[in-house]
């Protein structure tokens, strides 16, 4: 792999940085992942994403999502055309070759085995090693 990143907060900012990253980087003919660690792994399997403080009113988000739109980014509610999924844009990822893994000691922290969103994958931890190790590039907050 060329480049890995660690994500590790759940606001939809950090997300959306992280997943548009690896997917613009893996375009250019990268090898990219994404491993999930604890508030973003815990957030991305109940559906709890935030938003920071600076985004939180409708007029940013409006706007955020006219600028996804402009970017080819997927995040739309398929229920709420006015409002923002984080989900759509995780598989537009996955699509583009972005691996997606939780991290497996968050995943043991938080029971969340077998449990997992779609497109997420599990890593065993001498894999995730394996990774890092041979990774030219680690990006991001442990």
């Amino acid at each position: 792999m060329d480049i890995l990143f660690f994500c590790r907060d759940a606001l939809y900012d950090s997300l959306i940085n992280n997943l548009t990253l690896a997917m613009s980087l893996q375009k250019g003919g990268k090898t990219t992942g994404i491993v999930f660690t604890g508030d973003a792994l815990h957030c991305l399997c109940n559906g709890m994403i935030k938003w920071p403080n600076s985004l939180v009113d409708v007029d940013a988000r409006k706007t955020i999502l006219s600028g996804a739109k402009s970017l080819g980014l997927s995040l739309q509610n398929s229920r709420d055309p006015k409002s923002i999924d984080i989900k759509p844009l995780f598989l537009q990822a996955r699509e583009s070759g972005v691996l997606l893994y939780a991290c497996p000691v968050w995943t043991n922290l938080l029971q969340v085995a077998g449990k997992l969103p779609e497109g997420l994958s599990e890593i065993g931890m001498e894999k995730l090693l394996g990774e890092i190790n041979s990774t030219s590039k680690v990006m991001g907050a442990l």
